[in-house]
C-alpha cells in the first residue's frame, strides 16, 4: 500500500511543478516548490522516490523539459516532504565549443548519486 501511495504522491509533485514552472522565474519556482507539507515518517524513502521518478519521469509532467531538470525539480519536492534539505544546482559547461548545461540536487548526508562529472560551472545554487 505504501508503493501506490508514494506513486501518488510523486504525481502530486508532478503536477505541482507542472503548475509552478510556467508561472514563476527560477529562484522562486524552487523556493515554491520546496514548501510543502512533511509526509509521515513511514512514507520518506527517499531512495525510493528516486526510484520511481527515474523510472516514470519521461511520462510525467510538466513535459519539454531536459530530463536533469524534470528530475531535479521533482526530487526537490518529494525529499522535501522526506524532511530533507536538498540543494538545488544549475551548472555549464562547454563541450567541443558548445555550451552544456546540468541540473542536479545534493543533500548532506544522503548520496543523492545524480551529481554531474568534473567540469560543470555552478551559475545557480539555492
Amino acid at each position: 500500500m505504501r508503493g501506490v501511495i508514494r506513486y501518488l504522491v510523486v504525481m502530486v509533485a508532478a503536477l505541482r511543478v507542472a503548475w509552478w514552472h510556467r508561472r514563476l522565474p527560477l529562484d522562486q519556482l524552487v523556493e515554491r516548490v520546496r514548501q510543502v507539507p512533511k509526509l509521515p515518517t513511514s512514507l520518506r524513502d527517499p531512495a525510493a522516490f528516486r526510484v520511481i521518478v527515474h523510472r516514470w519521469y519521461g511520462r510525467l509532467p510538466p513535459r519539454g523539459l531536459r530530463a536533469c531538470l524534470k528530475q531535479s525539480y521533482l526530487l526537490l519536492d518529494l525529499w522535501s516532504r522526506c524532511a530533507l534539505d536538498p540543494v538545488f544546482h544549475l551548472g555549464v559547461r562547454t563541450v567541443d565549443g558548445k555550451k552544456d548545461g546540468h541540473a542536479w540536487l545534493t543533500v548532506e548526508g544522503f548520496d543523492c548519486a545524480d551529481t554531474p562529472e568534473d567540469g560543470y560551472r555552478e551559475t545557480f545554487v539555492a
